[in-house]
């Protein structure tokens, strides 16, 4: 089996527990999550490490990741770098590791530094508009500043989106970005990114509006849209 390993500059000091990841992967580290692919954090040398083992591709993404598609922990790494470049908040990447029997890889691991934020966008689900209209605001603010900077996270969901409340300053940060689009993001698509998100309709109706206004788009036939567009998700997926 054929090994590629790439470790960023900063953090060759652990390229030993980089190493030696696909051997101890299943043994060692805590399990964060567990479901299509596994996340594990692992304290190493006074800081906690996240790494998330991607499943085993089936046979035709094995060949297209082995010869001419980027695997998810290598587009999730080079990915993270532009984000930050940009001022958008994801953790910080430390590795990637891509492992091929011939041309076919079979496994991949994205390696990255544990985000600390305490909240998780899933607890929008029990949230109101009332109360929580500066909150909402400032989501709809970030959503549109990465949209501004043509970042487009297809993957956009409440699992996805850490934030944190610092005397009523909001930050958010993403994960899972191994799928994203880069370009100028039209209303088209913009109406569409908060599709997944499981929350109260009234929820949603608010951040599109704000999020319009800040795009310059209508803000009734924006929102409108994205409520046609969530509810469409969710009976799909029910």
């Amino acid at each position: 089996m054929k090994t590629i390993i790439t470790i960023s500059p900063e953090y060759q000091h652990i390229s030993s527990f980089i190493n030696t990841l696909p051997q101890n992967f299943q043994s060692q580290g805590t399990s964060i999550y567990k479901a299509r692919n596994e996340i594990k954090n692992f304290d190493i040398d006074g800081k906690t490490f996240t790494v998330k083992s991607y499943k085993r591709p089936h046979i035709i993404n094995q060949i297209a990741y082995g010869t001419f598609r980027q695997s998810k922990a290598k587009r999730a790494y080079r990915y993270a770098f532009s984000l930050l470049d940009k001022g958008i908040n994801t953790p910080t990447p430390i590795a990637y590791i891509e492992q091929y029997q011939g041309l076919l890889m079979t496994n991949s691991y994205f390696v990255s530094l544990f985000s600390p934020e305490s909240h998780i966008l899933r607890e929008l689900s029990d949230y109101k508009v009332e109360g929580n209209e500066d909150f909402l605001k400032a989501l709809a603010a970030y959503t549109a500043s990465m949209h501004e900077q043509e970042i487009y996270p297809v993957d956009y969901s409440p699992g996805n989106v850490l934030f944190e409340n610092t005397n009523s300053t909001f930050t958010f940060t993403i994960l899972d970005i191994n799928r994203m689009k880069f370009g100028f993001v039209t209303e088209k698509m913009a109406v569409r990114c908060f599709r997944r998100f499981h929350m109260d309709k009234s929820l949603i109706e608010f951040i599109a509006m704000e999020y319009a206004r800040l795009r310059g788009f209508d803000p009734e036939v924006f929102a409108k849209s994205a409520l046609k567009h969530h509810t469409k998700f969710f009976k799909t997926e029910n």
